[in-house]
C-alpha cells in the first residue's frame, strides 16, 4: 500500500469521516479565525459530511454497503 509521505491516513473510512467531522466542527465554532468565505466553506463541507456519516449509517443498519 501506498501513502503520501507526512499524509497520515486511518484505514477505517468511518474514523475518517468522523475526524473531519470533528474538525469542522471546531473551525464552526469558532468564526472569528476565519474569513467569511472559508467560514461558509467550512459550514457546507461540515453539512456535507455529517449528511455523509448518516447516510453510511443508515446504509450499515440496513446491512447494506454505502457505495
Amino acid at each position: 500500500m501506498h501513502h503520501s509521505a507526512g499524509v497520515p491516513r486511518s484505514e477505517d473510512p468511518a474514523r475518517d469521516l468522523n475526524n473531519q467531522i470533528a474538525e469542522l466542527e471546531d473551525r464552526v465554532a469558532h468564526p472569528m479565525h476565519w474569513t467569511k468565505g472559508e467560514h461558509q466553506l467550512n459550514l457546507t463541507r461540515l453539512h456535507k459530511l455529517i449528511y455523509e456519516k448518516k447516510r453510511r449509517d443508515k446504509a450499515a443498519a440496513s446491512g447494506h454497503s454505502p457505495a
